[in-house]
């Protein structure tokens, strides 16, 4: 991968059935393509929704769903929450999530917000050590999964 370079740019209709293949493979729910299709229709546009695909060589090998918020306390400082981030299975320990989240946070600093959130799911511990690794801190929170 060294002579590769990683490109992210936004994602594009045709890239969701790559992106659901590669969501769904490290979840037990499936995605359901048509609804998801009908949601990217309704917020592509939509500035708090940023939906980023990492491209190795051209081929889409990662992606980040992120959600921008504008805050009415303290400073009023927007904040930006990190809802689903993956890496190809075959792609993973060589950089590319590291790329990404630092994609993401210059994201975020260029909105001027004053911190990030990250959701995720306690039982992935190869995941939560490199959030960690990447200078993450488990805080505060508690997440209800409602309707499942």
């Amino acid at each position: 991968m060294s002579d590769s370079v990683i490109e992210f740019e936004e994602l594009k209709e045709e890239d969701l059935k790559i992106v659901a293949e590669l969501y769904d493979n490290d979840s037990l729910v499936k995605t359901d393509l048509i609804k998801m299709h009908n949601v990217y229709r309704e917020i592509k546009d939509n500035e708090f929704y940023k939906m980023i695909v990492a491209k190795l060589n051209k081929k889409i090998v990662g992606f980040a769903y992120v959600n921008l918020h504008k805050d009415i306390f303290e400073k009023c400082k927007p904040y930006m929450t990190i809802w689903s981030i993956r890496v190809k299975n075959d792609y993973r320990r060589q950089g590319i999530g590291t790329k990404l989240f630092n994609y993401i946070e210059e994201l975020a600093k260029d909105k001027k917000c004053s911190f990030m959130c990250l959701i995720a799911e306690n039982d992935n511990i190869g995941a939560n050590e490199f959030y960690k690794a990447i200078g993450y801190n488990k805080e505060n929170g508690y997440v209800k999964i409602l309707g499942r």
